[in-house]
């Protein structure tokens, strides 16, 4: 009896004390919130790593449809896996288990008669940092593209770029990878993709770079004054660009995209002839692929105006010069003084309106004007114009301020020049930049070679 009267009394006590109560309840209540919190961001995880997988897929299909019918020993071989860097991702992708493989021959119809495709299957598995701890120890993802094989080859395309290479591009980004190594990679990966639609019996794209910075105090001949870096740039050409020519670009001084741009306008005024010379095709397709990750740098001019002012009349006087050496003064009296001869006489005149110059130094960004000049030139000749900002962001960056002004005339001046907004991509890192470039290759690829979907 004496111990079942104390467990009753210990009982009642627990549910007397409020305070435990309340401290039960919100530890509950904090654990649910944590819980969801953290589901939330594994969810949201998950997602992304999906994302960048269907993107590999589409990416692996779709060069896989054109490689299957040519002797190429760089092809994808049916049944092997490949990492997410063999698929050309720009580092390890952050799950660090992305692999895809490809199949051939993949009935569509299951008629047995053809319409034959490339299917690329991409997965991984996700490891959750929060719902792991209530057992759920990964999420499998996987994506899947179809791609039927290329039959033949349609449009011929010209593909040019002008991409950033002033001193902020030697800065890290959102992912602290270094922007002109990631330019360079993705730059790369797309290079690899694009070949493989190449024919050397029957060239089908041309590609071109003018890599641009601003010599502010023009000690770099190779520089020119509006910002092209003359010993880096590549001229169109057939074929895509080697790795070479991407690697060996280098960050250095200001910005100034307007000389890339205006060169770009001026080599796709050429291209129709071009193309027909070669392959009989007198409008082909035209891309441009212009990067920056910052704005154009300003500069003071002095500009004048003339502007017609009231110049107040002069009563009648007198004068002459008195002292001598640095203690001269000129006097001046309005009454006819003693001996006037000695005096220079002014007679009185009236008031009058007359034009006067005056000038002031002035804060213009001509930049900017002949950049967006040149954009409108190239969309107006049939140019598809993308534009690509990367990790426009404000405040510090090490040692460097960046002003909200700046990155907000950056982004109008993308805004501006690419197309329509479809066509005007943010990038906040090297994955970012990756998947922008991984797009637009893929749209060249399907509006130069046939392919089903």
């Amino acid at each position: 009896m004496t111990i079942h009267t104390k467990t009753k009394k210990t009982f009642k006590r627990y549910l007397q004390n409020t305070a435990g109560n309340f401290a039960t309840i919100w530890a509950v209540s904090i654990a649910g919130v944590v819980f969801t919190v953290g589901a939330a961001y594994d969810v949201t995880q998950a997602s992304k790593a999906k994302a960048i997988a269907q993107m590999a897929a589409d990416n692996m299909a779709l060069t896989a449809s054109i490689a299957v019918d040519k002797d190429n020993d760089d092809r994808y071989v049916e049944g092997q896996r490949y990492s997410y860097l063999k698929l050309g991702g720009p580092k390890e992708d952050f799950t660090k288990s992305i692999h895809g493989s490809v199949e051939y021959d993949v009935d569509d119809d299951g008629d047995g008669e053809g319409n034959l495709l490339a299917r690329a299957t991409v997965s991984g598995t996700y490891s959750p940092a929060f719902v792991s701890a209530f057992g759920v120890d990964g999420i499998p993802f996987s994506a899947t593209s179809d791609v039927a094989y290329a039959q033949r080859e349609g449009t011929p395309a010209s593909i040019f770029f002008a991409v950033d290479n002033s001193g902020s591009m030697g800065w890290t980004d959102a992912g602290g990878v270094n922007k002109l190594s990631a330019l360079k990679t993705s730059l790369t990966s797309f290079m690899t993709t694009l070949e493989t639609i190449n024919n050397d019996a029957n060239n089908v794209f041309r590609t071109a770079l003018w890599p641009y910075s601003q010599d502010y105090y023009g000690r770099s001949p190779y520089i020119s004054d509006d910002g092209i870096i003359t010993n880096k740039d590549v001229p169109a050409d057939w074929g895509s660009m080697t790795n070479g020519e991407i690697t060996r670009m280098h960050t250095e001084g200001g910005t100034d995209s307007s000389g890339s741009l205006e060169a770009a306008a001026a080599a796709f005024a050429l291209e129709d002839a071009v193309h027909l010379s070669e392959n009989g095709e007198d409008d082909p397709i035209k891309f441009m692929i212009f990067m920056s990750d910052g704005s154009n740098n300003s500069q003071e001019e002095r500009q004048c105006a003339t502007e017609e002012v009231w110049v107040p009349g002069a009563s009648e006087n007198w004068w002459r010069w008195r002292g001598w050496g640095w203690g001269r003064w000129k006097e001046i009296v309005y009454y006819e003084p003693w001996q006037s001869w000695r005096w220079n006489y002014v007679p009185a005149s009236n008031g009058h309106y007359e034009d006067q110059e005056t000038c002031q130094n002035v804060t213009v960004y001509r930049s900017d004007e002949r950049s967006l000049a040149a954009c409108t030139e190239m969309k107006a000749a049939g140019v598809t114009v993308y534009t690509i900002g990367y990790h426009l962001v404000a405040g510090w960056h090490g040692d460097y301020y960046v002003d909200q002004s700046e990155v907000d005339r950056a982004q109008a001046l993308l805004a501006g020049c690419a197309s329509d907004a479809d066509h005007y991509i943010l990038a906040s890192d090297a994955n970012d930049l990756n998947t922008a470039l991984t797009a637009i290759g893929q749209e060249v690829m399907v509006e130069v070679i046939r392919v089903k979907r």
